[in-house]
């Protein structure tokens, strides 16, 4: 039998017998159907049988068919009230071409932003913001701390807390899923209460970014809610037409969920940019992702009335719930368009830049502008137009646009379904984009992972020789988010790095990397001990500029690498599917996943975690605390 909320299923399989076995019991002695002793019986056993029999399966069989003429009213009505929703979801998408939307853009309630006028902010310095959260998040893990390395409270000084980060890898939704899986098995030991910062690359930034929603951040543990939810959202793939419109129509307003979803295409079309693959990619990604089930009322909102989901679409939006230092400030990663090295063919040199609630820049160019500010046009320093901050569903595209080779065979069945119109054409167009880009062989071309036009945005005056810049994935330059975690201001003591990406099984490359970035900012690498292939562990030498002489000095960053291997433990424990293996590349280009699969990957976390890694970590960081503890006593003792 079909589940008994679907229709669809169930009412075709009805049994016509099933009340044969409880009709049988009600013969009673002597064959007496009725049971009845003293009722006059002119008919022989037979008879009696025959006819008792006969007009039970009659009776049956009328029960049955008023069943299945209820069953087939209750299934027309289900389809009727799906064609509705699916109409409204065209039709959702035609508003999105009017005047009326475009005049939602200017609408200075949805958009408050658009007020204010804004200037580069050209500086080395961590904004006034990041500063502020820092204090505050200090304050907040005082007593995580010290719970942590067993001491008490009183013994904690802000300032010797070490600065903790953990750095998720890119690599799909098999990062996506690891890496929350990965924070998850910190939270054991109490130390993912002592992380200030979050930072990603890919598939991590999906799983960060999923974590700072009101369908998560609103709840006592964010990561295992994200877990939960992952187990049950991830069976349809992404850009599965039916899949799509489904998770559209299933949600409270499904006008609003296409408006939320959707709308950045639009808005980056008014604004004159110009729409990309990874763009309409992202757009997939947030039905998948980010979208509840009343997106028109915001979870978070305690007062009376309606708020707009709209508060999980804005980047910027996700500071509120860093207020009070109570979580981890994330970081999320592009890189604008390689370009060759001068004097060399074969290397590629890419420039990051760093989004956070915050603000968004590079410290390449010490340029920075506020994150409600992306998107718009700069001339000589300033803005020159008031749009509305971009939405995050472009941005997700952006982060994680590595994996999207295969999408060329869904968006063409995805553009056949949707009505004619820009959204329509745009998708068209673009599907001709992609199927020349990736040429005849798909599979094979796939291997290569900068294969994507990158997201189309306005110069922010980083670059005074062009007027636009073009932001991608930065897996295609680095596969761990080492770049804003070096920052040299942000001083941090501790990097925790997950890969999890499609090359975690190529060793050679992490070090080619290592190398790479390394040589970029300066750093001095040191082994410490890479002995266990699920926990290497090495010494960053960072140049810092001292605050006293301008000179640089070395700060000592501990660098631990946990890369996401298979683990014969796990192996063991496997009953999904033998050739199961989340380790394996391909895994970089899957979106469906059961929840057997989902489970078995965070286990896999959990192992590595809980029985290579832990146990080397905490003595470090107790270590990094008291050096930290120290030098500030032997300062306060010189100032005397």
């Amino acid at each position: 039998m079909g589940d008994k909320g679907d229709k669809r299923k169930s009412w075709f399989f009805f049994n016509p017998f099933s009340q044969m076995g409880t009709d049988e019991k009600r013969i009673g002695k002597d064959n007496n159907i009725n049971g009845n002793e003293n009722e006059t019986n002119t008919t022989t056993t037979a008879e009696t049988t025959k006819s008792g029999l006969f007009n039970q399966i009659m009776n049956v069989f009328r029960n049955a068919e008023t069943a299945v003429e209820n069953r087939a009213i209750a299934f027309e009505h289900a389809v009727f009230e799906e064609i509705k929703n699916f109409h409204e979801i065209f039709e959702a998408f035609k508003d999105l071409e009017s005047k009326k939307y475009q005049d939602k853009l200017k609408d200075k309630s949805l958009h408050p932003e658009i007020e204010n006028d804004v200037e580069i902010r050209n500086s080395k310095d961590l904004c006034r913001e990041e500063k502020d959260f820092l204090k505050e998040r200090k304050e907040q893990i005082k007593s995580s701390f010290a719970k942590y390395v067993g001491v008490n409270i009183e013994e904690i000084d802000v300032d010797d807390i070490p600065v903790i980060a953990f750095a998720g890898s890119g690599g799909g939704f098999r990062a996506m899923i690891a890496n929350a899986a990965f924070l998850r098995a910190t939270q054991s030991s109490g130390l993912y209460d002592c992380g200030i910062y979050s930072a990603g690359v890919s598939g991590g930034c999906l799983s960060i970014a999923q974590q700072y929603t009101s369908l998560h951040a609103t709840k006592s543990n964010p990561v295992q809610n994200l877990l939960d939810h992952l187990k049950t959202r991830l069976s349809e793939h992404i850009a599965n037409p039916h899949g799509i419109f489904t998770d559209l129509t299933e949600t409270s307003h499904p006008k609003t969920a296409v408006e939320l979803t959707f709308g950045g295409l639009f808005e980056k079309k008014y604004a004159n940019l110009e729409e990309r693959i990874i763009d309409i990619f992202g757009s997939l990604l947030a039905v998948k992702l980010l979208l509840g089930k009343d997106p028109k009322k915001d979870p978070n909102r305690q007062e009376p009335g309606e708020d707009l989901q709209s508060q999980d679409f804005k980047l910027s939006h996700q500071k509120r719930y860093l207020e009070g230092g109570t979580r981890m400030m994330p970081i999320y990663t592009s890189v604008e368009e390689g370009k060759k090295k001068p004097g060399s063919e074969d290397v590629v040199v890419y420039d990051w830049y760093e989004f956070t609630p915050f603000e968004i820049g590079s410290d390449k160019y010490d340029a920075w502008i506020p994150t409600w500010a992306f998107g718009r046009e700069f001339k000589s320093g300033k803005s020159i137009n008031n749009s509305p901050e971009q939405n995050i569903s472009q941005l997700l595209g952006m982060f994680g646009s590595a994996p999207c080779a295969p999408l060329k065979n869904y968006l063409e069945t995805f553009k056949d379904t949707i009505h004619s119109g820009w959204t329509k054409d745009k998708v068209t167009s673009l599907g001709r984009e992609f199927g020349s880009l990736l040429g005849a062989n798909m599979k094979d071309e796939i291997e290569d992972q900068n294969l994507f036009h990158p997201a189309d945005n306005y110069y922010h005056g980083f670059d005074a020789n062009q007027l636009k810049f073009k932001l991608l994935d930065s897996g295609v330059s680095d596969d761990l988010p080492l770049y804003p975690l070096s920052r040299p201001n942000r001083e941090v003591d501790i990097i925790i790095a997950f890969d999890t990406s499609g090359t975690v099984n190529k060793h050679k490359k992490f070090e080619e990397n290592q190398k790479r970035h390394a040589s970029y900012r300066g750093i001095k690498i040191e082994e410490r001990d890479v002995k266990s292939k699920y926990c290497e562990i090495y010494n960053y030498y960072l140049p810092v500029e001292s605050k006293d002489d301008s000179k640089y000095t070395a700060h000592l960053c501990t660098f631990f690498y946990i890369p996401y291997l298979p683990n014969d433990k796990v192996k063991k424990i496997d009953k999904v599917n033998e050739n199961f293996n989340p380790c394996k590349d391909f895994f970089m280009t899957k979106f469906t996943y059961s929840e057997e699969e989902v489970n078995l990957m965070i286990s896999l976390a959990e192992k590595n975690w809980l029985e290579a890694a832990e146990e080397k970590v905490k003595p470090i960081i107790i270590e990094t605390w008291k050096k930290k503890r120290d030098a500030r006593i032997a300062r306060s003792k010189n100032l005397k």
